[in-house]
């Protein structure tokens, strides 16, 4: 009765040796690991593209194309980051800094500012009445 249970479990048959063949269950957890690691190669994408539109939004009232920071600028996501991972502010305005030294026609333009004609009082003149228009 013994002999018949392990024949009937011996790697004699196509089906077992498939299921519990060493070879087929390594290649199993590879193919597991290279799906995991697709994964975390695709979050991990999709972190930094998040980090880099949190940049160039930061950065965005001071360079007229936030984009250069990293295409002209060189500076990598690592580079402006705390070693918790967040976006460090100092280490940002320092690039920032740099690159509009190094290269002023990056910065995002000032306004006009007052270039006269008009005055810019708050408060806008009272209109006149009708006795007033009657008065004059």
């Amino acid at each position: 009765m013994s002999d018949e249970g392990t024949h009937a479990n011996s790697d004699d048959t196509p089906e077992t040796e498939a299921s519990t063949s060493p070879n087929s269950e390594a290649a199993k957890y590879r193919r597991k690991l290279r799906e995991a690691e697709s994964r975390v190669e695709a979050l991990s994408d999709r972190v930094n593209t998040l980090i880099r539109r949190d940049i160039e939004q930061r950065v965005a009232n001071r360079l007229a194309v936030p984009g250069d920071l990293f295409d002209l600028g060189k500076h990598h996501i690592s580079d402006l980051l705390n070693e918790a991972g967040e976006v460090d502010e100092e280490k940002l305005s320092g690039a920032v800094d740099a690159l509009v030294e190094s290269r002023p026609g990056l910065a995002k333009p000032k306004g006009w500012g007052s270039v006269g004609g008009s005055s810019r009082s708050s408060v806008a003149p009272a209109a006149p009445t009708w006795s007033e228009a009657l008065r004059a």
